[in-house]
């Protein structure tokens, strides 16, 4: 169960039988059930037949283009997958499909048409479309995109990667009819208990665990980390994992990413705390294997900047300390189910104006923040378009914007930190040129 790192041992082992061997082997159509994680995808791009000829292989369909990367970080070590190409830009992807075609290619759907208007990849060619959590991109109004792509891809295999088959009824009786059905890994009946989460992309998760021991001080940890992401780190990049034996308990056990239902039961026997360091999308699936979910604070840049708030937090504290508090946390109650109880104290504070915290919070936050959107030159978005949302839509004022970059496949505005999150809101789920646009804060 541990290895001598305090590191779960753990493979993933989903259950072929021979409907599934023989709907890969013959071309047929498969659905396959897990959670929306790359770790999850692995035992069905091992079962998948390896590539006869130069051409492209296997399309692989992802929701955008960051969450492509981390699936071939993971499948580029699979035989029958590599080489892997992930198309973050399209004119190298161009040349690439002209001189060294990959076995599989990972793109978004819009990129893939991009490439087949180009008549840089023809997808009646192609073996086989893997379509990766498609409910992400339906979600984000990308039907046309699909189904013309898969129009496009002719008689080539349909294999369905999703959270939940049920939802995309529809969708599969369109495109995978009577597919084999393969349940990998189903969502639990209910949530199972409370979990503390964190965002960070995949390549920062390591980086993140260093900040959550560093945050809990537990003294053992088990680490889950389904990815292999501590393959090649250096050593003193972690404190000290205490080893545990098999059975035995620990203070905290930590997931590096999106775990299913069975691993988290594990996780949860494991340890008297859990934490699940996952990326943002990933969220929605979190919250139906748990609850309540606590999100998890750790350390930053920006911490050195908080401590002009001393005198504030101070104040707080000598309050919390001597006054009975019972009638207000009577009526604030019903908002801790809703909301963070940090961001209802954070907007119970401002509702009591103080030039000195007004003042000190100004100094601790940087002036002004990135957002990135979705959508770009190719979708025909102009900076005008992205600033009338901002100030029609959002609200801001113009002095609350910064520079806007328009570029091929996405946007980045810049805007004053104190608004960013009313700027995000504003661009979110608004439709633009005809597509609907999310947009979310650049951490970068």
């Amino acid at each position: 169960m541990f290895d001598n790192r305090g590191n779960v041992s753990w493979r993933f082992t989903p259950a072929f039988d021979a409907s599934h061997r023989a709907a890969l082997e013959t071309g047929k159509p498969l659905v396959y059930v897990c959670p929306p994680a790359p770790w999850a995808a692995v035992p069905l791009f091992e079962r998948l037949p390896a590539r006869d000829g130069l051409r492209p292989w296997t399309v692989a369909v992802v929701p955008e283009s960051t969450f492509g990367l981390d699936l071939a970080h993971v499948i580029g070590t699979v035989p029958n997958a590599a080489p892997v190409h992930v198309a973050t830009g399209l004119a190298r992807t161009v040349a690439v499909l002209a001189t060294a075609p990959p076995a599989t290619l990972v793109a978004t759907p819009r990129d893939i048409l991009e490439l087949v208007g180009r008549s840089a990849l023809k997808l009646a060619e192609v073996t086989r479309v893997v379509l990766a959590w498609p409910e992400w991109a339906l979600e984000a109004g990308d039907v046309t995109a699909l189904d013309t792509l898969l129009a496009e891809a002719g008689h080539s295999q349909r294999v369905v990667l999703t959270q939940d088959d049920t939802p995309l009824r529809g969708f599969l009786e369109r495109h995978a009819h009577r597919a084999a059905m393969l349940s990998a890994a189903r969502l639990p009946d209910s949530p199972s208990g409370p979990v503390r989460y964190l965002i960070a992309p995949l390549e920062r998760r390591w980086g993140a665990l260093r900040g959550v021991l560093d945050a809990l001080n537990p003294d053992g940890a088990v680490v889950w980390d389904p990815s292999d992401a501590a393959s090649g780190r250096p050593a003193a990049d972690l404190p000290a994992v205490r080893l545990l034996k098999e059975g035995a308990t620990a203070p905290l056990a930590v997931a590096l990413d999106l775990p299913d239902a069975s691993t988290l039961a594990v996780l949860r026997a494991a340890a008297a705390d859990v934490v699940v360091i996952l990326s943002g999308p990933q969220m929605a699936y979190l919250r139906k294997l748990a609850h309540p979910l606590r999100p998890l604070r750790i350390a930053g840049a920006s911490d050195d900047a908080r401590v002009r708030l001393f005198d504030v937090r101070q104040r707080l504290r000598e309050r919390l300390a001597g006054t009975d508090l019972t009638g207000a946390l009577l009526a604030l109650e019903p908002l801790f189910d809703e909301y963070d109880p940090s961001l209802v104290a954070a907007a119970a504070l401002s509702l009591q104006p103080s030039p000195e915290l007004e003042a000190s919070v100004a100094q601790s936050v940087p002036a002004f923040v990135r957002i990135r959107v979705d959508s770009g030159r190719r979708d025909q978005l102009r900076v005008g378009d992205l600033v009338g949302v901002l100030l029609n839509a959002a609200g801001l004022a113009r002095e609350d914007l910064g520079r806007v970059d328009v570029r091929e496949a996405f946007s980045l505005v810049e805007v004053r930190a104190t608004v960013a999150e009313r700027a995000v809101a504003g661009l979110s789920g608004t439709t633009v040129r005809g597509r609907r646009i999310a947009a979310r804060l650049d951490r970068r």
